[in-house]
Protein backbone atom coordinates (compact mmCIF):
# COMPACT_ATOMS: atom_id res chain seq x y z
CA UNK A 1 0.00 0.00 0.00
CA UNK A 2 2.61 2.31 0.76
CA UNK A 3 3.92 2.12 -2.94
CA UNK A 4 0.52 3.42 -4.02
CA UNK A 5 0.78 6.14 -1.32
CA UNK A 6 4.03 7.26 -2.57
CA UNK A 7 3.32 7.27 -6.18
CA UNK A 8 0.57 9.47 -5.75
CA UNK A 9 2.17 11.67 -3.17
CA UNK A 10 4.98 12.27 -6.28
CA UNK A 11 2.83 12.85 -8.59
CA UNK A 12 0.62 15.53 -6.73
CA UNK A 13 4.12 16.56 -5.61
CA UNK A 14 3.70 19.83 -8.05
CA UNK A 15 0.37 20.30 -7.95
CA UNK A 16 0.30 23.55 -10.65
CA UNK A 17 1.31 20.78 -13.37
CA UNK A 18 -2.22 19.13 -12.38
CA UNK A 19 -4.08 22.21 -14.43
CA UNK A 20 -2.21 20.61 -17.17
CA UNK A 21 -3.77 16.95 -16.64
CA UNK A 22 -7.25 18.43 -15.81
CA UNK A 23 -7.33 20.76 -19.39
CA UNK A 24 -6.49 17.42 -21.03
CA UNK A 25 -8.92 15.51 -19.47
CA UNK A 26 -11.14 18.63 -20.69
CA UNK A 27 -10.22 19.12 -24.15
CA UNK A 28 -10.14 15.28 -24.67
CA UNK A 29 -13.50 14.57 -23.47
CA UNK A 30 -15.09 17.37 -25.64
CA UNK A 31 -13.37 16.95 -28.76
CA UNK A 32 -13.75 12.59 -28.40
CA UNK A 33 -17.83 13.45 -27.43
CA UNK A 34 -18.35 15.98 -30.30
CA UNK A 35 -16.91 13.39 -32.75
CA UNK A 36 -18.58 10.76 -31.48
CA UNK A 37 -22.24 12.81 -31.98
CA UNK A 38 -21.18 14.25 -35.52
CA UNK A 39 -20.29 10.96 -36.46
CA UNK A 40 -24.03 9.22 -35.19
CA UNK A 41 -22.85 7.75 -32.18
CA UNK A 42 -23.21 9.69 -29.28
CA UNK A 43 -23.03 6.90 -26.82
CA UNK A 44 -19.56 5.50 -27.38
CA UNK A 45 -16.82 5.96 -24.48
CA UNK A 46 -13.54 7.25 -26.28
CA UNK A 47 -13.61 4.83 -29.14
CA UNK A 48 -11.82 6.99 -32.10
CA UNK A 49 -9.36 8.37 -34.24
CA UNK A 50 -9.03 11.52 -31.77
CA UNK A 51 -8.32 9.23 -28.65
CA UNK A 52 -5.64 7.64 -30.33
CA UNK A 53 -4.08 11.11 -30.60
CA UNK A 54 -4.87 11.87 -27.04
CA UNK A 55 -2.93 8.74 -25.78
CA UNK A 56 0.27 9.95 -27.84
CA UNK A 57 0.15 13.01 -26.23
CA UNK A 58 -0.74 12.39 -22.20
CA UNK A 59 1.72 9.14 -22.79
CA UNK A 60 4.55 11.34 -24.19
CA UNK A 61 3.72 13.34 -20.97
CA UNK A 62 4.11 10.74 -18.49
CA UNK A 63 7.78 9.52 -20.30
CA UNK A 64 8.65 12.95 -19.49
CA UNK A 65 7.65 12.68 -16.28
CA UNK A 66 9.42 9.54 -15.86
CA UNK A 67 12.64 10.52 -17.28
CA UNK A 68 12.65 13.19 -14.66
CA UNK A 69 12.13 11.39 -11.93
CA UNK A 70 14.43 8.42 -12.79
CA UNK A 71 17.30 10.79 -13.67
CA UNK A 72 15.91 13.31 -10.82
CA UNK A 73 15.82 16.04 -12.91
CA UNK A 74 13.54 19.23 -11.34
CA UNK A 75 13.11 17.03 -8.61
CA UNK A 76 11.32 14.15 -10.62
CA UNK A 77 8.40 15.99 -10.12
CA UNK A 78 5.52 16.68 -12.56
CA UNK A 79 6.87 18.64 -15.70
CA UNK A 80 4.95 21.56 -17.42
CA UNK A 81 3.63 19.62 -20.06
CA UNK A 82 5.25 22.32 -22.74
CA UNK A 83 8.89 21.17 -21.63
CA UNK A 84 8.27 17.55 -23.17
CA UNK A 85 10.71 16.65 -25.38
CA UNK A 86 9.63 16.80 -28.89
CA UNK A 87 11.98 13.40 -29.19
CA UNK A 88 9.22 11.53 -26.85
CA UNK A 89 6.64 11.62 -29.74
CA UNK A 90 7.88 10.02 -32.61
CA UNK A 91 9.69 7.11 -29.88
CA UNK A 92 6.30 6.88 -28.02
CA UNK A 93 4.59 6.20 -31.43
CA UNK A 94 7.17 3.97 -32.42
CA UNK A 95 7.57 1.98 -29.63
CA UNK A 96 3.36 1.70 -29.74
CA UNK A 97 3.47 0.84 -33.02
CA UNK A 98 5.95 -2.40 -33.15
CA UNK A 99 4.69 -3.50 -30.30
CA UNK A 100 1.51 -3.06 -31.15
CA UNK A 101 2.08 -5.16 -34.42
CA UNK A 102 3.51 -7.94 -32.20
CA UNK A 103 -0.10 -8.45 -29.98
CA UNK A 104 -1.76 -8.36 -33.26
CA UNK A 105 0.42 -11.16 -34.90
CA UNK A 106 -0.15 -13.31 -31.56
CA UNK A 107 -4.09 -12.65 -31.98
CA UNK A 108 -3.97 -13.51 -35.51
CA UNK A 109 -2.50 -16.57 -34.33
CA UNK A 110 -4.63 -17.69 -31.77
CA UNK A 111 -7.23 -17.19 -34.43
CA UNK A 112 -5.28 -19.36 -37.15
CA UNK A 113 -4.50 -21.94 -34.40
CA UNK A 114 -8.23 -22.22 -33.52
CA UNK A 115 -9.54 -22.38 -37.30
CA UNK A 116 -7.02 -25.17 -37.55
CA UNK A 117 -7.65 -27.41 -34.04
CA UNK A 118 -11.33 -26.29 -33.39
CA UNK A 119 -10.13 -26.32 -29.89
CA UNK A 120 -10.95 -23.67 -27.78
CA UNK A 121 -8.65 -23.78 -25.23
CA UNK A 122 -5.47 -22.79 -27.73
CA UNK A 123 -6.63 -19.52 -28.31
CA UNK A 124 -7.70 -18.60 -24.68
CA UNK A 125 -4.72 -19.70 -23.29
CA UNK A 126 -2.17 -17.75 -25.76
CA UNK A 127 -4.93 -14.62 -25.54
CA UNK A 128 -4.15 -15.03 -21.64
CA UNK A 129 -0.20 -15.12 -22.18
CA UNK A 130 -0.69 -11.96 -24.08
CA UNK A 131 -2.11 -10.20 -21.19
CA UNK A 132 0.35 -11.28 -18.65
CA UNK A 133 3.32 -10.64 -21.06
CA UNK A 134 1.52 -7.43 -22.04
CA UNK A 135 2.48 -5.44 -18.81
CA UNK A 136 6.12 -5.99 -18.55
CA UNK A 137 5.70 -3.71 -21.48
CA UNK A 138 5.29 -0.89 -19.15
CA UNK A 139 9.10 -1.57 -18.34
CA UNK A 140 9.87 -0.97 -21.84
CA UNK A 141 8.77 2.23 -21.99
CA UNK A 142 10.23 3.02 -18.56
CA UNK A 143 13.42 2.09 -20.19
CA UNK A 144 12.94 4.30 -22.95
CA UNK A 145 12.01 7.39 -20.61
CA UNK A 146 15.40 6.85 -19.06
CA UNK A 147 17.37 7.68 -21.87
CA UNK A 148 14.65 8.87 -24.77
CA UNK A 149 16.49 5.85 -26.32
CA UNK A 150 14.54 2.82 -28.59
CA UNK A 151 17.23 1.33 -29.44
CA UNK A 152 17.69 -2.49 -28.37
CA UNK A 153 13.67 -2.02 -27.08
CA UNK A 154 11.47 -4.00 -29.07
CA UNK A 155 12.86 -7.19 -29.15
CA UNK A 156 10.46 -9.46 -27.75
CA UNK A 157 12.38 -11.88 -25.93
CA UNK A 158 12.94 -8.90 -23.50
CA UNK A 159 9.52 -9.69 -22.08
CA UNK A 160 10.38 -13.01 -21.40
CA UNK A 161 13.60 -12.26 -19.81
CA UNK A 162 11.82 -9.70 -17.42
CA UNK A 163 9.25 -12.35 -15.74
CA UNK A 164 12.00 -13.71 -13.14
CA UNK A 165 13.19 -10.54 -11.98
CA UNK A 166 10.01 -8.39 -12.81
CA UNK A 167 6.75 -10.53 -11.59
CA UNK A 168 6.85 -10.10 -8.11
CA UNK A 169 7.25 -6.34 -7.66
CA UNK A 170 5.05 -5.93 -11.40
CA UNK A 171 2.35 -7.47 -10.58
CA UNK A 172 2.02 -6.63 -6.59
CA UNK A 173 1.73 -2.62 -7.41
CA UNK A 174 -0.71 -3.94 -10.12
CA UNK A 175 -2.72 -5.30 -8.16
CA UNK A 176 -3.03 -2.86 -5.62
CA UNK A 177 -3.47 -0.41 -8.30
CA UNK A 178 -6.36 -2.38 -9.66
CA UNK A 179 -7.72 -2.87 -6.48
CA UNK A 180 -7.64 0.97 -5.83
CA UNK A 181 -9.50 1.62 -9.08
CA UNK A 182 -12.08 -0.24 -8.33
CA UNK A 183 -12.74 1.24 -5.19
CA UNK A 184 -13.08 4.45 -7.13
CA UNK A 185 -14.89 3.05 -9.63
CA UNK A 186 -17.60 1.95 -6.94
CA UNK A 187 -17.87 5.50 -5.63
CA UNK A 188 -18.02 6.82 -9.38
CA UNK A 189 -21.19 4.11 -10.03
CA UNK A 190 -22.38 5.59 -7.03
CA UNK A 191 -22.74 8.98 -7.56
CA UNK A 192 -24.08 8.46 -10.82
CA UNK A 193 -26.84 6.05 -9.23
CA UNK A 194 -26.98 9.03 -6.78
CA UNK A 195 -27.74 11.99 -9.01
CA UNK A 196 -30.40 9.52 -11.01
CA UNK A 197 -32.50 9.47 -8.11
CA UNK A 198 -32.44 12.82 -8.22
CA UNK A 199 -32.94 13.34 -11.45
CA UNK A 200 -29.94 15.36 -12.49
CA UNK A 201 -28.70 12.90 -15.07
CA UNK A 202 -30.99 14.32 -17.26
CA UNK A 203 -30.27 17.61 -17.31
CA UNK A 204 -28.88 19.51 -20.40
CA UNK A 205 -29.33 16.60 -22.98
CA UNK A 206 -26.67 16.44 -25.50
CA UNK A 207 -27.62 13.82 -27.93
CA UNK A 208 -29.40 10.19 -28.02
CA UNK A 209 -29.01 9.14 -23.98
CA UNK A 210 -26.02 12.01 -23.60
CA UNK A 211 -26.48 14.25 -21.33
CA UNK A 212 -24.14 16.97 -19.62
CA UNK A 213 -23.34 15.17 -16.84
CA UNK A 214 -22.17 12.55 -19.05
CA UNK A 215 -19.40 15.31 -19.74
CA UNK A 216 -18.68 15.79 -16.58
CA UNK A 217 -18.59 12.37 -15.01
CA UNK A 218 -16.33 11.80 -18.25
CA UNK A 219 -14.36 14.28 -17.63
CA UNK A 220 -13.36 13.37 -13.88
CA UNK A 221 -12.88 9.79 -14.74
CA UNK A 222 -10.48 10.81 -17.41
CA UNK A 223 -8.79 12.62 -15.05
CA UNK A 224 -8.32 9.53 -12.80
CA UNK A 225 -7.05 7.41 -15.53
CA UNK A 226 -4.04 9.76 -16.63
CA UNK A 227 -3.21 9.90 -13.04
CA UNK A 228 -3.12 6.74 -12.06
CA UNK A 229 -2.45 4.80 -14.92
CA UNK A 230 -0.05 7.84 -17.20
CA UNK A 231 1.98 8.65 -14.39
CA UNK A 232 1.51 6.72 -10.62
CA UNK A 233 1.14 3.51 -11.68
CA UNK A 234 4.20 3.43 -13.94
CA UNK A 235 6.17 5.54 -11.25
CA UNK A 236 5.80 3.10 -8.69
CA UNK A 237 7.49 0.47 -11.28
CA UNK A 238 10.79 2.88 -11.61
CA UNK A 239 12.69 1.15 -8.25
CA UNK A 240 12.32 -2.43 -9.40
CA UNK A 241 13.18 -1.11 -13.11
CA UNK A 242 16.28 0.48 -11.70
CA UNK A 243 16.86 -2.43 -9.34
CA UNK A 244 15.46 -5.82 -11.44
CA UNK A 245 15.27 -4.65 -15.06
CA UNK A 246 18.22 -1.94 -16.07
CA UNK A 247 21.05 -4.27 -15.40
CA UNK A 248 19.64 -7.09 -17.32
CA UNK A 249 18.75 -4.44 -20.29
CA UNK A 250 22.70 -2.87 -19.54
CA UNK A 251 23.89 -7.03 -20.04
CA UNK A 252 22.08 -7.64 -23.15
CA UNK A 253 23.34 -4.25 -24.72
CA UNK A 254 26.82 -5.29 -23.58
CA UNK A 255 26.65 -8.88 -24.80
CA UNK A 256 25.70 -7.24 -28.07
CA UNK A 257 28.42 -4.63 -28.21
CA UNK A 258 30.47 -7.39 -27.53
CA UNK A 259 29.37 -9.85 -30.42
Amino acid sequence: MSGLIESYKKVYENKKAHIWLVTISIIWTLLSALWDIKTGNPDNYRQNPLDIIFNIIIGAYSLQFLHNAINNTDNGVLPSFMKICPKIYLGIIKLNIIWGIYAVLVLVSAVLLYIATHFIAVPVIITLLLLFLAMFVYYIFLAYAEDLNSKGLVNIALLFKFIKPGFKPLYIKLLLFVMFSIAVAVIYILLYIGAGLIGLDKIGHIAGDFYFMDIIMNIIAGYFVIVTWYFAFPYSLINSYVKNIRPLIRKDENNDANA
